[in-house]
């Protein structure tokens, strides 16, 4: 599985003030879910009233060089052509080219300094992966605008096809307006690409007048930075006579990792470092890093700068369509294996500097191999109704505190000799159950053995009766009783 990477010391950009991120949107929007557009007739005769809002006017009758729908307001251009027009959706970018991103800034109300917009940032998101299609969102919020969010997008593509990702030119960003931005302009912080920054028509303090004598423009320039070398990362069993993307080893067995990179770069390239990143169960065996290429037909062994899966190594320059092969062994151990199949996954990073600004280090691809390892376990002895190393064991085998145990496994397997018995000061029931003294009586003891004593025919009539009766309710009472339940 081959992946290109890029290396920023920035994190991604993140939207001022809470703005949505650039996953999850597309094209224009704002925080309202889709505001309505205005003609300037509408706005003139006061459809906005006191409100302020940003980039509304959708209008056909402007002059050809105005914005005819503001909602589209990111747009890009070739920065090595003079007034090429600006490209409001999409834009292919070639190798060696520099593009400027502009960001248009209009509040609308007509009322100019009696409607003054304020906390107004803008923020350019800049894509982190590598693609063939890099999409760049611009961002607009104001604390009392409605809505107080707006976005909008324009996608960069290959025009060869190949991958790339935008490099930003740091200290590009320039704010133009009719007073502080006057021609030559005025440059922001960087933070436009990250986090955000305050613009205003006076000063940076985020107020912005309504009309357009006050529209503010936000310009700045990437350079598309294409995919520049190629890395394929497989492995073999010392038995086998080819490499491939996985092979089934066991516990103990040493595997043989082979990474073949490649310049894809439109010159020559120096100091390329190679890197491996051993996972866990995997053991690099020392001294078996060979290098392979055009200077070293033969191999050349790394034994003093033995560093391959540690800090990386240095495999030295290649012109275009240059290559080397990097071929090094790994034994299986078992330090953290579960059992059953295990997946034991590594990747291999080749790095070239490249990019004009400091807050990209490098370019970077990596490609991955994989070891399977079926470990074998014995089954645990399962232990039923036992007491061992002071701990109880229930029926299913399991772990059980002990009045668990005791009612799990104190019962006679046979509860048929234990039946309405008493035996070692315990009561079983009808069932052979241990139950209560009460519960014991209440099942086991016969209307006999409640018998009065004998004395007379009168007392003995008189006995049955109230036994009768005493009886019958008592077992009216528990049916009812258990009905209940």
């Amino acid at each position: 599985m081959k992946k290109a990477i890029k290396i920023a010391a920035i994190t991604a950009a993140v939207v001022a003030a809470g703005a949505v991120t650039t996953a999850v949107v597309s094209a224009w929007g704002d925080n309202t879910g889709g505001r309505r557009t205005y003609t300037v007739d509408e706005i003139n005769k006061g459809a906005l009233g006191d409100k302020i809002v940003f980039n509304s006017i959708k209008d056909d009758t402007l002059p050809k060089d105005n914005i005819h729908d503001e909602r589209n307001f990111v747009g890009a251009r070739d920065a090595t052509v003079a007034n090429n027009g600006w490209n409001g959706n999409d834009i292919e970018v070639e190798e060696g080219k520099t593009y400027y991103v502009r960001l248009y800034v209009h509040n609308n109300n007509p009322k100019g300094t009696k409607a003054v917009a304020k906390d107004v940032t803008v923020n350019f998101s800049l894509p982190t992966v590598v693609s063939t299609e890099q999409r760049v969102d611009g961002y607009i919020n104001a604390s009392n605008a409605t809505p107080s969010k707006y976005w909008d997008d324009v996608v960069f593509k290959s025009k060869d096809g190949r991958k790339f990702y935008l490099d930003y030119i740091e200290g590009s960003a320039l704010l133009e307006n009719n007073s502080v931005g006057k021609k030559p302009g005025l440059t922001l912080s960087d933070s436009v690409v990250t986090s955000g920054t305050k613009i205003g028509y006076d000063a940076l303090n985020g107020e912005v007048p309504g009309c357009y004598q006050y529209a503010n423009y936000i310009t700045i320039k990437v350079k598309p930075v294409f995919e520049s070398s190629e890395i394929q990362k497989t492995v073999r069993k010392l038995t086998d006579e080819k490499f491939s993307e996985s092979v089934t080893a066991k516990i103990g067995e040493t595997v043989e990792y082979q990474i073949l990179y490649k310049n894809l770069n439109n010159s020559e390239v120096k100091d390329v470092t190679l890197r491996d990143s051993l996972p866990t169960n995997m053991e690099y065996i020392k001294g078996s890093t060979i290098l392979y290429n055009s200077n070293n037909p033969k191999g050349l062994t790394y034994n003093t700068n033995d560093k391959l899966t540690t800090e990386g190594i240095n495999i030295g320059g290649y012109k275009v369509g240059g290559n080397a092969y990097i071929r090094f062994r790994a034994t299986v151990k078992d330090a953290s294996l579960v059992c059953g199949n295990n997946r034991l996954i590594n990747w291999a990073k080749a790095v070239n500097r490249v990019g004009t600004s400091t807050n990209v280090d490098y370019f970077a691809v990596q490609d991955s191999a994989i070891v399977l390892v079926d470990k074998e376990c014995e089954k645990p002895e399962i232990v039923k109704c036992t007491i061992k190393d002071g701990k109880y064991y229930g029926k299913a085998g399991n772990v059980v505190d002990e009045a668990t145990y005791k009612e799990e496994c104190e019962k006679p397997d046979d509860p048929e000799t234990t039946k309405c018995a008493v035996k070692d000061g315990k009561y079983y029931g009808k069932d052979g159950a241990i139950v209560d003294e009460a519960t014991y009586k209440r099942e086991c003891e016969s209307p006999e053995d409640k018998k009065l004593p004998d004395t007379g025919a009168s007392a003995i009539a008189a006995g049955a009766v109230g036994l009768g009766g005493t009886v019958s309710a008592a077992g009216y009472y528990i049916a009812s009783r258990k009905q209940l339940r």
